[in-house]
Formats: C-alpha cells, sequence, structure tokens
C-alpha cells in the first residue's frame, strides 16, 4: 500500500488540550488522560469505541500505554508508544485504511517544567551521543551551526533571523492556550543573550507542562460526525540518521526527501496551502523547511520571510498559534490541535483566525530532524 492510497482514508474527529505550561501537581499520565477525555467530547464518541491507543512517552519514563490505557478505563484491540507524533499519524492511519482499526486515539502529556527537565546534556540528546566529542551537548548546538553555515553561505542576519520569533510572538498574544503572550520587538530580540551564538534566548523553545489529543476515524463514519472532518491528504516521511556525517547536514537534510514524498503523494499543490505548521525548536528550522518544501528558492528564506511574510495576515502564516518558542513545547502535537481548529473555522480568538483556511500543512520531527513526517490536512 503506498502512500496515495491511504489518503482520505481516514479524518480527524476531534482533538483536545489541556491548560499548558508550568502545572504543579499535575504528572504527565493526568495530562494525557485529560486530553484524550477532551478529544472524545469534542469527537462525541463513547471511550468503549476506541479500538486503537497510541500515546507518545514523555521524558521521566510516563507514558506507558498500561498506565494510560488502565487511567482511561479502556481495553482497545491495539495498542502501542511511539517516539513522536509523525509516527503515530502514520501507524493510525495505516492501520484504518487497512481496515484493522476505526477509531484510533492518540496522545501526549508531559511534566517537564514542573519536573525541571533540561536537555542541556550529552545523555539527553535525542538520537545518541555521537557529536559529544564535538563538543555539541545539546540539540541547539546543531541548530547554532545551521544558521551560522547560512549566515556564511547566504549572508543572513541575525536580525533576520529575529522575525520568526517576533511574528510568533504576536501570534501568541492572539493565543489563549499560549504560554507567553507578550509581543516581542526586534529590538528586544537584538538585545537578549545569546544562548549559543548566533542563537538568542528567544530561538530557542520553552519547556512546559501539557498534553493534547486526537481522535481519527475512518472515512465510513464522517458523516455522522458531529464537527466537520478534518481530512488527511497528503503524506511524507524521511528518517536521517548519519547527522553530522551527511554533506548538508547543517539543512537538515532528511527534510527535503520527506518533501518530495509529501507532494508525490498528493493532488494538493504547495501554492494551495493555507497555513503551515513547523515543529519548531529553533527559529532556525523554520528557514530549513520553508526551502525544503518549495515555499522559497534554497538560501532565501531570511529574505522571503521579512515584512511580515509569515505571519497571520501574510502570504503563508507560519505557527500562528505562537510556536514552540512563544506557544508551548509539545513536540508537535499543538500544531495538529490549532490546524483543526483553524480548518473548522473554530479558532478560541476569532481574530486569529485564518479567513477561508481549508489546507494545513504539518511538519513534524523527532530529535533535530532524524525523523521527519509531513501531513496535509483538508476540510
Amino acid at each position: 500500500m503506498g502512500s496515495r492510497e491511504l489518503l482520505d482514508r481516514a479524518c480527524i474527529a476531534g482533538v483536545g488540550a489541556t491548560p499548558q505550561g508550568k502545572l504543579p501537581g499535575m504528572t504527565a499520565d493526568d495530562l494525557a488522560v485529560m486530553a484524550v477525555g477532551a478529544a472524545i467530547a469534542d469527537a462525541a464518541i463513547n471511550k468503549s469505541e476506541i479500538d486503537t491507543l497510541i500515546v507518545q512517552r514523555s521524558f521521566g519514563g510516563q507514558g506507558d500505554i498500561r498506565d494510560v490505557g488502565h487511567r482511561l478505563g479502556i481495553d482497545p484491540a491495539l495498542a502501542f508508544n511511539v517516539n513522536y507524533q509523525g509516527e503515530a499519524l502514520i501507524t493510525a492511519l495505516t492501520l484504518i485504511a487497512s481496515g484493522i482499526s476505526q477509531v484510533v486515539a492518540m496522545c501526549y502529556g508531559t511534566n517537564q517544567r514542573t519536573s525541571r527537565n533540561t536537555f542541556a546534556e550529552p545523555s539527553l540528546h535525542v538520537g545518541g551521543n555521537f557529536e559529544a566529542v564535538y563538543g555539541l551537548f545539546s540539540p541547539a548546538s546543531t541548530a547554532a551551526f545551521s544558521f551560522r553555515r547560512r549566515m556564511y553561505d547566504f549572508g543572513a542576519t541575525e536580525a533576520q533571523l529575529g522575525a520568526v520569533a517576533v511574528g510568533q510572538s504576536k501570534a501568541a498574544a492572539l493565543n489563549p492556550l499560549a504560554v507567553y503572550r507578550d509581543v516581542l520587538t526586534l529590538d528586544q530580540y537584538l538585545s537578549s543573550a545569546y544562548i549559543i551564538a548566533p542563537l538568542r534566548l528567544y530561538d530557542f523553545c520553552m519547556i512546559s507542562d501539557g498534553g493534547f489529543a486526537t481522535i481519527l476515524v475512518a472515512s465510513d463514519r464522517a458523516p455522522s460526525l458531529s464537527r466537520p472532518p478534518v481530512w488527511i491528504s497528503g503524506l511524507g516521511f524521511q528518517a536521517n540518521f548519519t547527522e553530522l556525517d551527511h554533506p548538508n547536514a547543517m539543512y537538515q537534510p532528511a527534510h527535503a526527501s520527506n518533501a518530495r514524498r509529501l507532494w508525490e503523494s498528493t493532488y494538493i499543490d504547495h501554492n494551495h496551502i493555507d497555513v503551515l505548521y513547523i515543529q519548531d525548536p529553533y527559529t532556525p528550522v523554520v528557514l530549513n523547511v520553508l526551502e525544503a518544501y518549495g515555499f522559497c528558492d534554497p538560501g532565501t528564506a531570511h529574505e522571503w520571510i521579512q515584512g511580515g511574510r509569515i505571519e497571520l495576515h501574510g502570504d503563508l502564516p507560519v505557527n500562528i498559534n505562537g510556536g514552540q518558542n512563544r506557544m508551548t513545547y509539545m513536540v508537535g502535537w499543538q500544531h495538529t490541535f490549532d490546524a483543526v481548529m483553524q480548518l473548522r473555522n473554530e479558532a478560541e480568538e476569532r481574530s486569529r483566525q485564518v479567513p477561508n483556511c481549508h489546507t494545513a500543512l504539518c511538519v513534524y520531527s523527532s530529535g533535530v530532524g532524524q525523523e521527519t513526517s509531513s501531513v496535509i490536512y483538508r476540510v
């Protein structure tokens, strides 16, 4: 079964979210279960209808399917733990398209902010410790190298990169779920401290508590849904484990192959994407993805984004929920939630609703691009 055969075979029936930020007294499993409950209510289904449960593990060893399933009080036919949301979506879509599953619940919960988790040590470098011998003790090191290479190759400036953080702060200011809702100016960005030069404080995602969930159902259930179905109409994927050994490592080469598979899988052209969500642990990722998926020419993204082009009323709204930089750090799960709200014309704050929003592209990743996937959603 090829990726084209998977398209429009399943749709999102419901999504759920918890509050975001610092949630003391809540475990990661508490938050995952709460999010699933919200998604079940949104889909207007009974939890007994769930025949497959997929849970992404969180830091601290939580998110085990047995614990989450027990807390939910369900006995699904199938249950899986996964490493990132793209894996959850591809697994769920394949199971539904093959007829094995009919209703799949997917979720992620984490309390890593309350638990004071940190990524600044080799043991937590997602993808292995192959780079620690070079002094790269954090995934942020590779992101800093990425933009430094862009500065060398194409003349990019730090002020140009600042447009990503500034734009996402404007988006977060309108999002009731966002953790940081103050609007950032370019001067504030440029005066903030370097963390790993040339990246500054506002180039980094936060660490936060929270949970999100998605209910995916087979296409034949669409007519009976209480809310507009959100269809999966494009699918891309690519792993990249060579990391720094790859000759084009600084520009996250997995995304180029991912993009090729995505556009080959769908009848939707990239010019018809109404809103784009990019999993953005660090702001340079936004530039790399814009180029890899064909929204602008290679080596031009830092110029292309200027003038509000990726803001709410720009040519291509990007991360209009505030992204992981300002909304919350939920490794892409928050993007699926927001894409569904936008496509259903249900943005909580009406002033941030994208007009005539019919298609959304979400780009997910694990680690610093070791595993990537992309999904086109439409109504």
